[in-house]
Parts: structure tokens; C-alpha cells; sequence
């Protein structure tokens, strides 16, 4: 029943933000009065916290976003439907006039995130008022805030480039008309914003924090088995320092950060994936993306920055959206006869070269082809199951399961050996690199010559290992577009990039109501 009344509270918190965010970016807030009068009591900060988590969700979940703007665009998917919508992200044609690209173009519901975490920054501690509400825990939900308009920030700024920076909340419906700040300045922002709370955060919630703050025990009557990484902490913020000054060019600071979560692992709550756990944890309808990312009530988190659907609560997005298994999986998963994305057998064969790989289709061990990333790969349309993650119900309509994920230690890794490749470490970058390889059953990769020109095949083949390891989790354009920052060997990826041709467009809407905005040069 608790857990109920604050996902009411989410929803409501939710309908009233995206009610302010309607007409941003002039910034108007018509629901700014009883946003105002809800800041008194431990179960308003309680509602406020778990709102600003959820709207960021909404946002990443809205016409599968997430999907969208990572992985789509010039990715390895295919849309099984020509002409349509995913055809056109998929080929980069981003001004089409399809009602879910005009949608995917508006970053209202990102401000509307933006705006609830900065209510709940400017308005948290009224509620110490009520004295369950004590000094630590405000301090720690303050900071959560903080981390999550950095992420937001730093989110929109790789879609859109140069956002509007606000850090005010809207209040009694005043119109505030915006322009937009300089992409370095925003991301130099989010940076300082995470380095300013980070240490007033725990390493874990619910459960025994390892950081000098000693908050430990339940959080908000809940342990670390039940919440996970669904609230954010201190190695939440070392991730995303390392993503953010990874996407930066910032190469020094992103291998500081990645090496600090790597060499802090015990604290962390999370590790590898074992050789042995490939088929496991991987896929399956219980893998690291399942619900809360901790399988088996193990003692484990490996979804470092995610966002959750409680499957307990019977969490899902609607229809399926926020998960990708809803674009993916076709029969024998769902009833369908083929899926709307899938990787066509060329390009699985490319990407799994080796058949010792344990994520390969064809399984060495057992001399079949299995089901790790791929189903029926033998079929017109291989169905991409990495993400199977669901609940079977008595109606037609399918319960996903799956996390929208952002973040977990492989990837974080592999920034290591990109930026140790880019600092000129290339021994180190390749030890780095094996470190994941040896675990997913592939050889040693093998160093020769020294100087530059010679190690080029080395970052190919770390962004190949990126690109193997974390497809479909949303990585794939940004990784193509630091991987061709750094090589600057495909020219039209190159004019892409020096015409900022990497951003969407903005909305048309969004420029109609704030004139100080202006289109993206390349899309006009």
C-alpha cells in the first residue's frame, strides 16, 4: 500500500511538471501553486524525490527515446517496415515529418525533469519541518536532485548541443524566455554540479554505505535488495564524470574517473560479468536488466546508472514503451511474426566473428546456435533477445520488464582503455581491453609497433568491443561519434560532425513559443 501511494504520488507529481513544462522553453508554470503548497511533510519530500526520478524516466521512455537518440541513428538495426518512422532515425533523415520524430525533436519532458529537480532543490528543506525528515536526509535527497539535473543536462546537451541552462523553477506562471548556452558551459555545469554534491552521498541506499557519511540502514523503509541502484550515489557520480568528460574530449579526467570506479570496485555494489555468467546474466528473462538489476536477490547491482521498472509493482512503461524488447522481440517471445528492429545476419556476423565469443549466436560449447543475443538466427529476421525481460500475463498485453539502461561497469571500462588509447597508453589501453575480452571467451588482443599510426587498429577494435558488449543498451551513435572525433578517417561522418549534423533538430514548436531559439544550422 505504501509502495502504491508514492507511485500516486509519482504520477501526480508527473502530470502536474509536464503541465508547467507545455510551454517551455518560454517557461510557463500554471501548476507552480500546488507544486508550491506540497513541501511540508517527510512523505512530500519522499514524493518529490521519487517524482524527479520518474519524470526523467518519462522523458528517456517517451517514444522509446532512449533507443532512439543512442542507438539508432546510422546504428546496426534494421527497420523490418521500410519508410517509416525508425527507417527514417535509422538513415539520419531526422526532419521528416513523422509525429514521432516532431515528438522526439521537443525536449519539453526533459525540462519538465529539469523543473521538478529544481522545486525539489529550491523547496526540500521546508519539509525538516516534519521531524522524520532528518538534516542527513534531506542533505542526501538535495544532492540526488543536483545529480539528476546534471544527468538531464548532460543527456539533452549530447541531442541537442547548446540547451537553454536553467536553474530556477518556475513560479506563479511567469513566463521566463530563454536562450540557448554554449554546449561547454552547460557540460562544465553538470561537472560542477557533480563534484559539488557527489561526497554528500552515499555509496549505497538501504543498506551499509561505505562513505563518510554513515547513512546507512533502510531508505525511505526499503533495503538495498529492494532498491538497488534505482536511487543515485557517489559511484553514480564517478560514472557519470567519466561519461561526461569522455564525451568532452576531456580524456585525462575520463580516465580518472574510470579508473577510480574500477580501482573502488568492492565498494560499488557491482562487477564483472563472468564468462561463465554470459547466457545468465546477459539474457534470459532474469538478466541484469531485469527489474531492479539484482539477480537472484544476489548481492550485486550491475545496472550502475539505470532507470527501473519495479517489476513487484507490475511497473511498465505503457504499451511497452521504455523497453526495447517491445520494438525487438517477435515470436516465440511475444505474439507476433516479426519484429519492428532487428540485426540482419550480415551484420551479426561482422560484429561476432569469433565463434569462441560467448555472446556469438553460435554457442562453441554446445555446437548450436543459442539464444544469448539472438533468437531464431537462422529465420528471414534474426529477433534480437538480449532484452527478454517480462512478466506473462492473462490479457494480451505483455508486462516488459527491462530497465532503460545508461550505464554498467563494462562499458565504464572500456572508457578507460579509450582514454588510456588517447593519452598514448597504448600498452595499458590494450591490457584494459583484454580484461573484457578474456571474459567473453576471445583471445588475447596482441600489441605491434608503437607509434600512433600502428595502434589505430587498437581503438577500432576497442569501440568493436563496445559496440559487441553494449548493443542495444543506447550507446552506439554516441560511440561512433567520439570514435570518429578521435579518427577523423570517414568524411562524411567528418562533415557530419564539423556541421553539427551529430544534434537533432530542435521542434518547431519549441522555436514558435521562445523566438530567442533558433534551429540547429545543420537541420535548417
Amino acid at each position: 500500500m505504501k509502495q502504491n501511494s508514492i507511485l500516486t504520488c509519482l504520477m501526480v507529481f508527473y502530470l502536474l511538471a509536464l503541465t508547467a513544462c507545455s510551454k517551455k522553453l518560454d517557461i510557463e508554470s500554471s501548476a507552480a501553486s500546488p507544486r508550491m503548497a506540497m513541501w511540508q511533510t517527510y512523505d512530500d519530500a519522499k514524493a518529490g524525490l521519487v517524482g524527479i526520478y520518474g519524470l526523467t524516466r518519462a522523458a528517456l521512455a517517451e517514444n522509446n527515446a532512449h533507443w532512439m537518440y543512442g542507438e539508432l541513428r546510422k546504428g546496426d538495426f534494421t527497420a523490418s517496415t521500410k519508410g517509416g518512422y525508425l527507417d527514417a532515425i535509422i538513415g539520419n533523415n531526422l526532419n521528416k515529418s513523422y509525429p514521432e520524430i516532431i515528438q522526439l525533436t521537443n525536449w519539453r519532458r526533459f525540462y519538465a525533469a529539469i523543473d521538478g529537480c529544481n522545486t525539489f532543490i529550491e523547496n526540500a528543506q521546508k519539509c525538516k519541518a516534519d521531524l522524520r525528515y532528518s538534516e542527513l536526509n534531506c542533505k542526501v535527497d538535495i544532492a540526488q536532485a543536483h545529480l539528476l539535473r546534471a544527468f538531464n543536462y548532460f543527456y539533452i546537451s549530447r541531442i541537442w548541443g547548446d540547451v537553454p541552462l536553467i536553474v530556477n523553477a518556475t513560479k506563479d506562471g511567469n513566463t521566463l524566455q530563454v536562450a540557448r548556452t554554449p554546449q561547454k558551459q552547460v557540460l562544465n555545469f553538470c561537472i560542477s554540479e557533480i563534484r559539488n554534491y557527489m561526497d554528500s552521498l552515499p555509496t549505497e541506499f538501504g543498506g551499509n554505505d561505505k562513505s563518510k557519511l554513515g547513512f546507512n540502514g533502510n531508505y525511505y523503509g526499503e533495503s538495498w535488495n529492494v532498491w538497488g541502484n534505482a536511487f543515485w550515489g557517489y559511484y553514480q557520480c564517478v560514472a557519470l564524470l567519466a561519461e561526461i568528460y569522455a564525451w568532452m574530449g576531456d580524456y585525462q579526467n575520463a580516465y580518472n574517473y574510470s579508473y577510480k570506479f574500477a580501482v573502488e570496485l568492492g565498494k560499488t555494489r557491482t562487477k564483472f560479468i563472468e564468462t561463465s555468467e554470459v547466457t545468465s546474466l546477459l539474457a534470459g528473462t532474469r538478466s541484469v536488466f531485469y527489474s531492479n538489476g539484482i539477480p537472484n536477490n544476489g548481492s550485486y547491482c550491475y545496472q550502475v546508472l539505470a532507470f527501473p521498472y519495479r517489476m513487484a509493482n507490475r511497473e511498465s512503461g505503457p504499451s511497452g514503451v521504455g523497453h526495447l524488447e517491445s520494438l525487438t522481440l517477435a515470436n516465440p517471445y511475444v505474439a507476433r511474426n516479426r519484429p519492428d528492429l532487428y540485426i540482419t545476419r550480415d551484420t551479426i556476423s561482422q560484429m561476432f566473428y569469433s565463434v569462441n565469443d560467448a555472446r556469438n549466436p553460435y554457442q562453441f560449447e554446445f555446437k548450436n546456435y543459442g539464444t544469448v543475443y539472438f533468437t531464431n538466427y537462422y529465420n528471414a529476421i534474426p529477433v534480437f533477445s538480449k532484452f527478454r525481460n517480462m512478466e506473462y500475463t492473462n490479457s494480451p498485453f505483455t508486462i516488459f520488464g527491462s530497465c532503460i539502461p545508461i550505464a554498467r561497469f563494462e562499458g565504464i571500462y572500456l572508457i578507460r582503455a579509450e582514454a588510456q588509447y588517447v593519452l598514448g597508453n597504448y600498452n595499458d589501453a590494450w591490457a584494459v581491453l583484454n580484461e573484457i575480452r578474456k571474459r567473453r571467451g576471445l583471445n588475447p588482443w596482441l600489441v605491434s609497433g608503437s607509434k600512433p599510426e600502428d595502434m589505430r587498429q587498437l581503438l577500432v577494435d576497442i569501440f568493436l568491443e563496445r559496440r559487441r558488449e553494449l548493443v542495444g543498451e543506447g550507446n552506439r551513435w554516441y560511440d561512433q561519434v567520439r570514435f570518429n572525433k578521435i579518427m577523423r578517417t570517414d568524411p562524411a561522418f567528418n562533415e557530419l560532425i564539423d556541421r553539427g549534423g551529430i544534434y537533432w533538430p530542435v521542434a518547431q514548436e519549441v522555436m514558435d513559443k521562445n523566438p530567442l531559439i533558433e534551429q540547429n544550422p545543420y537541420w535548417k
